[in-house]
């Protein structure tokens, strides 16, 4: 990313190290400022979980950060056997987009689970 000097010209920042942390029930991504990314999970019953938050500073916004904290819980999930209700607004959007999270996208009443200030409801698929 680059910022301008007051004169104009682009100022070249080198790229930040961004490291991903497991942190409980989800992960955060951590930079030079510190915590900037997080995804966290609860427990619905023993095989299914909910993603209830995802967010990413948004200095840090649009390089796809958001999706590889998303990666993380869906690579846990299959490695575990377990299925995903996408309760937050980024998560649900991500799993309605990409045909293959859907191994992982638990079927029936997600909305019992849903953030409505969040997801406005979770729709079964």
């Amino acid at each position: 990313m680059s910022a301008l000097y007051n004169n104009g010209t682009p100022e070249v920042r080198p790229e930040e190290e961004i490291v991903a942390e497991r942190e409980g029930n989800g992960y955060i991504l951590r930079g030079v400022k510190g915590r900037i990314g997080q995804i966290s999970y609860t427990m619905a019953d023993a095989d299914t979980w909910i993603i209830d938050h995802t967010s990413v500073d948004g200095e840090y916004r649009g390089r796809g950060l958001a999706r590889q904290l998303l990666n993380f819980v869906v690579e846990d999930a299959r490695e575990k056997g377990r299925k995903i209700i996408p309760s937050c607004s980024y998560a649900l959007q991500q799993f309605q987009a990409d045909p293959s999270l859907s191994d992982v996208w638990a079927e029936g009443d997600a909305s019992r689970y849903s953030d409505s200030y969040s997801s406005n409801g979770v729709e079964s698929r």
